[in-house]
């Protein structure tokens, strides 16, 4: 719901100039900015707020009643309001009406157990005068995001990297972290860029007099092979237990002080959200179009809205790119984009602000819980039929022969057999964009494995787990957190905060401990389809799944023309990724194509703009 700028600086005195980059987080949070520096200096506070909860009274920073103790949040806290009822009970004075006010109350009952208590999508920054501490959390799933530089000394945080390139971090690419994105994706604690990291999801970095420290207080606990339920399942009382959880994670999001809105797709889980949440009110509904394709679901999502009451609007995508809207959604998410679905959410977006909307549900998180997703489907299949996991092992013998991915090689080996989304992610960038790329780069990274690293820092997580299980702590903890919830930089740029139900680790709980058979069992995710029956449609409890993807538009022309009039600008040769000459002649090919274009031409498209923009903007050089 906001922006961060923080500052510790145990050395050089911060001053309130320091914080001048939160005025380039203004669209974040539009209603007010504000700074504060600790009476000694060492610490900075600066916060754009957007007006959620508690709309009159909550400019940042909060504090306890004798100001030992000062925090500024991005997010939203859920339950908050039995939260303080509780703290005022224990003698706790409040001067606003926020739930970000709780973070400072909590701290200073047990500092140890903050985070325990919050339930949301948030990122903290908090300074502790008497201890001299200060502490940087993030949620479990990384909804919101908190990246931080070191400048010497002095280390500086901010919720976008545009706030830290203006803080002075140097502007460069980190070439590994783009070695491992083409291969399956960065670490959680890493980014594109050179010496800017990121506080991991469910993660903490705590500095003080003592040095600096990053742990994680949550992370994807899935069960032991030998503790997940089997047989006897009493299927009605699961399928109850689901529904509850749902049911409570979705009225906890309701709570603000604004109007709130949904976005709604045809499919399952956005449908499911906002029909449990036509309970309390009249949903306003929100759908992206692609009409006259197989990807436009607005049919669907209309006779949905319809039979919820909802008031409904449509976001239509004709069949032509924008150029500047591709380059402008890179830039805008700080992120490498593979499709038109990130310009179709940012424009959803700026509907849902012109609309009068600052909140939104949306329905990410599903799949990842109750593994949706095809490839997800398939590691259920293998983890839940051991003739087909010895064909398939015995297949894995074959990958041998030929030009292998060091990653596929790697995670084979650690794991004895190879996630589906890795294996998709092979086929559809790692392999095409080889041809793209510079000799040079190839070579530097010539048999680095991209997944080693988080592999083995996470056996704990993965020893004795099912294979759909150990795919799913690996994608939440790569590619989920790093590429789809990028996402929230897209809504932000309009003011937009989005709420997301699926992803409360109460209903992650539940969700994990589901019994393999029972996610496999039917059309896919059948437990958390049968807990919503009675708030979806017939037609779409019987719907199959569809991800939220672009269709590969025929506009290419323009995009191809622009990106070679930046190459010949120079506008690449600050990266050194992409070999110039295989480029231009993939973006002629590209932009004389006729008809229906590839999937795999519209993501290498996405990948080389992506590139383009953020090295134009930022003026990158190589790491």
């Amino acid at each position: 719901m906001c922006g961060i700028v923080a500052i510790w600086s145990p050395t050089t005195p911060v001053l309130g100039t320091d914080l001048a980059p939160i005025e380039l987080l203004r669209h974040r949070g539009p209603d007010a900015v504000t700074r504060w520096v600790s009476p000694t200096g060492i610490v900075g506070l600066a916060h754009t707020r957007l007006a959620v909860v508690g709309v009159d009274n909550g400019d940042q920073p909060v504090a306890t009643a004798d100001h030992a103790v000062r925090a500024v949040v991005n997010g939203e806290f859920y339950g908050y309001r039995e939260l303080r009822t509780e703290l005022a009970g224990r003698g706790h004075r409040f001067r606003t009406t926020t739930d970000s006010e709780l973070v400072p109350h909590l701290y200073e009952e047990d500092p140890s157990d903050l985070v325990s208590r919050l339930r949301g999508e948030f990122a903290v920054v908090l300074w502790d005068e008497r201890r001299r501490r200060l502490m940087a959390v993030r949620d479990r799933f990384g909804v919101k995001p908190l990246y931080y530089t070191w400048l010497g000394r002095r280390l500086v945080l901010a919720s976008e990297v545009k706030a830290l390139f203006a803080a002075g971090a140097p502007r460069r690419w980190d070439a590994e972290s783009f070695h491992d994105y083409l291969h399956a994706c960065f670490g959680p604690e890493r980014t594109l860029f050179g010496g800017i990291l990121q506080v991991p999801p469910g993660g903490m970095l705590c500095v003080d007099d003592g040095g600096a420290r990053v742990v994680r207080y949550w992370e994807p606990d899935y069960p032991r092979v030998g503790e997940l339920p089997d047989g006897g399942v009493d299927r009605a009382a699961l399928v109850e237990q689901v529904r509850a959880e749902v049911e409570e994670a979705v009225r906890l999001r309701l709570v603000a002080d604004v109007p709130v809105g949904f976005h709604l797709s045809g499919g399952l889980d956005s449908s499911a959200v906002a029909g449990v949440a036509a309970r309390w009110l009249r949903p306003r509904t929100f759908t992206v179009r692609f009409p006259g394709t197989s990807r436009d679901e607005g049919d669907v999502a209309a006779r949905t809205a319809v039979a919820l009451g909802a008031d409904h609007q449509e976001v239509r995508f004709g069949p032509g790119l924008d150029p500047e809207a591709v380059l402008a959604t890179a830039v805008t998410g700080e992120m490498v984009q593979e499709n038109g679905h990130g310009t179709a959410r940012y424009r959803q977006s700026a509907a849902l602000r012109r609309g009068g909307l600052r909140v939104a549900l949306a329905g990410e998180g599903g799949d990842e819980l109750f593994a949706g997703y095809g490839h997800l489907r398939t590691d259920l299949e293998l983890s839940t039929d051991p003739e087909q996991m010895a064909r398939v092992r015995r297949s894995y013998a074959r990958m041998t022969v030929g030009p292998v991915p060091a990653t596929l090689l790697g995670t084979l080996e650690r794991l004895r057999f190879l996630p589906g989304w890795l294996v998709d992610r092979c086929m559809t960038v790692t392999m095409p964009i080889q041809p793209l790329l510079r000799a040079e780069f190839r070579a530097r990274f010539a048999g680095r494995d991209s997944l080693a690293g988080l592999i083995d820092n996470a056996g704990h997580q993965l020893t004795d787990r099912s294979p759909v299980h150990q795919s799913l702590y690996l994608f939440l903890q790569s590619w989920f957190c790093n590429y789809i919830l990028a996402a929230e930089r897209l809504d932000m740029a309009h003011g937009v905060e989005v709420r997301l139900p699926l992803l409360d680790h109460h209903l992650f709980r539940r969700a994990s401990h589901l019994p393999l058979a029972e996610l496999r069992r039917g059309g896919g995710k059948q437990p958390f389809r049968d807990a919503m029956r009675p708030y979806l449609t017939e037609e779409v409890y019987a719907g199959e799944k569809r991800p939220f993807f672009a269709p590969p538009s025929t506009g290419a022309a323009g995009v191809a023309a622009l990106l070679l009039h930046m190459i010949d600008d120079g506008g690449f040769d600050g990266a050194g990724f992409f070999d110039p000459v295989a480029v231009r002649t993939f973006l002629r090919g590209v932009g004389s194509a006729t008809g229906r274009r590839s999937e795999t031409n519209d993501r290498l498209l996405h990948i080389v703009a992506s590139v383009a923009a953020l090295q134009a903007s930022y003026g990158l050089s190589l790491g």
